[in-house]
């Protein structure tokens, strides 16, 4: 049946249907369709009447953007439009788009069916409201090549334009179209931008005006880019607005702003270049603004009707070329920065020529938001440049005003000199000077030589002290190396500790004392054979459980099997055990490649040892200063591996001594290479006998226990952070049978377990990897979980200013290095008892609850809060421990070790403590019975808060009514 309906229709409008084709949509994606052959039906249907599928005995129409001169015939304010239209195959089943654009109100149908509209269609002015949609777009799909039905219901009782009172419909691609448009939307979007920069300038150039009155420049200038910018603003508004009242009152600003912008512009520059601007040349300026403003006025509110060609365009070249005549005759007087002037008044000129009223009509409508943009952009050109042209007039005004000054402080000058005593007192002030400069001589040269002296001093000392230190040190190894190969439990521990500081402090020493020799010029060399290639393989391999340890790849290659060369065996040792122990310091991942080959670029016989490494680098800034004498990359307390500053000075010194070289590259954050080349004498291979070492067991690093307990697993918890792995092993074997312990190797870590554990006491170094100990003191301190516990610091700076900062941070001890272990003691048990009293003095009586103005701010802040999550659930027979640490952003734990440490009472106590108080102040104010305050409180039955209530009170609740 529907396929017979169809036959006769698509004979009734065969000759009648517009065909769309893909190929005619173009650049912009649509085609327009107010030309076509449209049917035309006055007035409206019977009411419910809407799903119109026929257009028999309508009346034909060719152009649907009629005005009052031209409206179909019977058009009286509301009628339906309609077109017959189909899509080629190539459009079957793509997403189009139906556009309208109109000053009144629109409902759409396609073969009946509504699709949309836009505004409220009504039979008369008061029931209909107009709304423009011209940038919105309605989804359109044909799913075949028939030809299909589409309506448009459509009233305009307004007429806001007389020569606008249909619509323009248009359909095409609604992707690109879409894309288009919100290009557009972008574009039109910078017109409020630009029009609130200049409305700025503006009002800052009139507050100007207002502090300096006398400089009337300000004034002209702040109308004229005001004006511009309500310009800008009425623009935007024209064109995106949706109400057809709107645009049209922005039309009419635009234009008036038109007239009032070249008005303004033109006697800113009348102002700029007479100062007093002329009589007849003001007339005749302000006579033709106020012949356009008149016109516009009657057109636009008056006679309501179109004029033509209003030749405004002459009349603003006219005004503006005189007014570019101004700016060219203050160029021409030499005045400076007065180009900028000319400048702008040439852009705004092109701006109006080609954007604004587009002369030359180089901008379809389909470009306009581009258009506009250019023109808002372009407007700012003229206000900029008068800023700056300003800006600089004022900047001048300050030179001169200053080199005023300045001539009369010279001719001051000048007048004092003339005075007759002035060649007397010149020829004493001489004199007086060049005795000054003698004096000044002779205590520099006795410095000098005090400096002298002091640095032959030191050198004596170095040598001297190292000597002292040789001696003990000596003493201390040799009976402890022989106790080692005896171990016996901790005294082989303590023994191994003592040798390997024993032998860290001779290292050092050595180091001075080479330092001392070189300086003094009595380093001598020792030459023999050695096997360079088995002795850089035979460190590299004695580091390799160390870089085993850190996950570094460390790899030794030789373009030889072996180099027989004579070289002194006890400094090359120094040099490649300095170079190696540095590359695996400051490595924390990657990998160490150490390369020794001949140097063939060498004149002579030499080789080049090459140990590169994919460490955090060095800055270059600091690279020039790595061989200085005890000079450190990173002298920060957070540092992540220690040192003095000698090693690579003293290779520095070593290799140079030896006849080589060395150089340092590196890149921060990606490698650092250092290199030494070094001329050698070949020389016949010999029998080495092989080197005695200790057992493996001597170098078995001992591994971290973790956390150690003691039988009394409710015994104090001590946080040790330490870096010092040895240091570190040594505290906690003494805490180890009192407390229960946990270790950390940096500060970062230190944080994070205190924080999770909560413990009694923390203990803590000062300079750590990633964080310092003042930061791990201020951290804790700051956290209310971990805000009441103890803080022990332990530094070797002991000076004032260190000791003040860590007490500032929070810390409660202070302990220089080296310490005895007695003393350590004693702080941990005088503070953990101090804790413990104060503990147990806020726990009895439930002091907490009543005062505790003693505690600091972060802890009644903490009670604060605990009260109040228990209060805002007092009536809730369930609220547990649980809910009440999840309330506090705690866990449960945290907040049991938390309350423990601060007042003795677990949570689910406290909980009780509470209701029970609570209890007691609403029966002491009689507020209600004991049953009713009993389930008030949160208990289930009055027996059970008769006895908790008795049970902490020591009397029962109906005594408390009683009295």
């Amino acid at each position: 049946m529907c396929l017979a309906l169809l036959c006769p229709v698509n004979r009734a409008y065969g000759q009648r249907v517009t065909t769309i084709h893909g190929n005619d949509f173009g650049k912009y994606n649509q085609i327009f369709l107010d030309d076509s052959l449209w049917f035309f039906h006055p007035g409206d249907f019977a009411a419910g009447k809407q799903a119109v599928i026929t257009t028999a005995g309508w009346d034909t129409l060719r152009n649907t953007t009629f005005g009052k001169t031209n409206a179909p015939r019977h058009w009286w304010g509301m009628g339906w439009f309609g077109i017959w239209v189909k899509a080629d195959t190539g459009l079957v089943n793509r997403k189009l788009f139906i556009s309208i654009n109109h000053d009144g109100a629109s409902e759409i149908f396609m073969d009946g069916k509504p699709m949309g509209g836009y505004g409220k269609v009504g039979h008369s002015a008061q029931q209909m409201e107009a709304i423009r949609a011209p940038r919105e777009l309605i989804p359109l799909w044909f799913a075949d090549t028939r030809p299909h039905l589409l309506t448009i219901r459509y009233s305009n009782f307004f007429g806001v334009y007389p020569d606008f009172l249909g619509f323009q419909l248009s359909i095409g691609d609604f992707v690109n179209r879409a894309e288009k448009i919100r290009t557009s939307k972008q574009l039109f979007d910078y017109l409020p931008m630009f029009a609130a920069a200049q409305m700025i300038l503006g009002l800052l150039h009139f507050l100007f005006f207002l502090f300096y009155p006398r400089q009337k420049l300000n004034a002209y200038y702040a109308l004229f880019v005001l004006l511009v910018g309500i310009n800008g603003i009425e623009v935007y508004q024209f064109y995106l607005t949706p109400y057809p009242s709107v645009q049209y009152l922005a039309d009419f600003t635009t234009s008036a702003c038109r007239v009032l912008i070249m008005w303004s512009a033109v006697l800113l520059l009348y102002v700029l270049n007479y100062r007093r601007v002329p009589g007849w040349r003001m007339m005749a300026l302000t006579g033709i603004t106020l012949f356009y403003l008149t016109e516009y006025i009657l057109k636009f509110w008056v006679f309501k009707v179109e004029y033509g060609d209003d030749y405004f365009w002459i009349a603003y070249f006219i005004c503006m070329a005189d007014g570019l005549w101004s700016a060219a005759q203050v160029i021409k007087r030499g005045q400076k920065d007065a180009w900028l002037i000319g400048i702008g008044v040439s852009t705004i000129i092109l701006v109006y020529v080609f954007a604004w009223s587009d002369m030359f009509h180089i901008w379809p409508y389909q470009r306009n938001s581009l258009r506009l943009f250019v023109m808002g952009a372009g407007s700012l050109v003229l206000p900029l440049c008068l800023s700056l042209y300003l800006a600089l007039d004022f900047a001048r005004t300050n030179q001169n005003l200053t080199v005023k000054l300045q001539e009369i402080a010279n001719l001051s000058a000048r007048a004092l000199a003339q005075e007759a005593e002035k060649r007397e007192l010149i020829t004493t002030e001489a004199r007086r000077l060049e005795q000054i400069v003698q004096l000044r001589t002779a205590e520099l040269k006795e410095q000098a030589d005090k400096l002298l002296e002091l640095d032959a001093v030191k050198s004596r000392f170095f040598t001297n002290i190292t000597h002292e230190f040789k001696t003990p040190l000596t003493l201390i190894m040799n009976p402890a190396k022989e106790l080692l190969y005896t171990p016996n439990g901790n005294t082989y521990k303590n023994l191994k500790l003592i040798i390997n500081n024993a032998e860290r402090l001779l290292q050092l020493i050595n180091q001075l004392l080479d330092l001392s020799k070189v300086e003094s010029g009595m380093m001598e060399v020792n030459l023999a054979a050695v096997n360079l290639v088995a002795l850089v393989k035979q460190h590299t391999l004695s580091y390799e459980s160390l870089a085993l340890q850190k996950g570094i790849t460390l790899h030794f290659t030789a373009d030889r099997d072996a180099l027989w060369i004579l070289a002194d065996r006890d400094k090359m040792d120094k040099v490649v055990l300095n170079i190696l122990s540095n590359a695996l310091k400051f490595t924390n991942e990657g990998k160490v490649e150490i390369v020794l080959r001949q140097n063939a670029e060498a004149p002579n016989s030499a080789f080049t040892l090459t140990v590169r490494d994919t460490g955090k680098g060095i800055p270059a800034t600091k690279l020039p200063y790595i061989f200085t004498r005890f000079y450190q990359v990173d002298p920060s307390n957070t540092r992540s591996a220690e040192g003095t500053g000698i090693g690579l000075a003293l290779t520095k010194e070593l290799v140079e001594l030896m006849g080589g070289q060395i150089w340092a590259e590196s890149s921060e954050g990606l490698y650092t290479q250092i290199r030494i080349d070094m001329p050698y004498q070949a020389t016949e291979a010999i029998a080495v006998q092989a080197a005695e070492t200790l057992p493996d067991m001597a170098f078995t690093p001992a591994v971290d226990a973790g956390e150690v307990l003691v039988a009394d697993e409710s015994g104090p918890l001590i946080l040790l952070i330490e870096d010092h792995y040895e240091l570190r092993e040594f505290i906690r074997q003494s805490l180890a049978g009192r407390y229960r312990l946990i270790t950390a190797a940096d500060g970062e870590e230190g944080i994070t377990l205190g924080l999770q554990h909560i413990p009694n006491l923390v203990i803590t170094d000062l300079m750590m990897p990633k964080v310092s100990g003042y930061e791990v003191s201020e951290t804790l301190k700051k956290d209310e979980k971990t805000s009441h516990i103890p803080v022990i610091i332990l530094t070797a700076k002991a000076d004032l200013d260190s000791r003040v900062q860590g007490i500032e941070t929070g810390a409660d001890a202070y302990l220089a290095k080296p310490f005895d272990q007695r003393e350590l003691l004693a702080h941990i048990e005088n503070l953990i008892n101090v804790r413990e009293q104060l503990r147990l003095h806020y726990s009895n009586h439930d002091i907490w609850l009543k005062d505790t103005i003693a505690l600091p701010s972060i802890e009644q802040a903490f009670i604060a809060r605990i009260r109040q999550a228990v209060e805002s659930h007092m009536n809730e027979e369930g609220y547990s421990a649980d809910q009440l640490a999840a309330d506090m952003g705690l866990s449960r734990t945290q907040l049991h070790r938390k309350l423990k440490g601060l007042i003795g009472h677990a949570p689910g106590e406290l909980i009780r403590i509470v209701r029970l108080q609570y209890a007691y102040d609403l029966l002491e104010r009689r507020v209600a019975t004991v049953s009713e305050v009993a389930y008030m409180v949160g208990f289930g039955s009055p027996a059970s808060f008769s006895a908790s209530f008795s049970r902490h009170f020591g009397f029962a609740p109906s005594k408390v009514v009683e009295a």
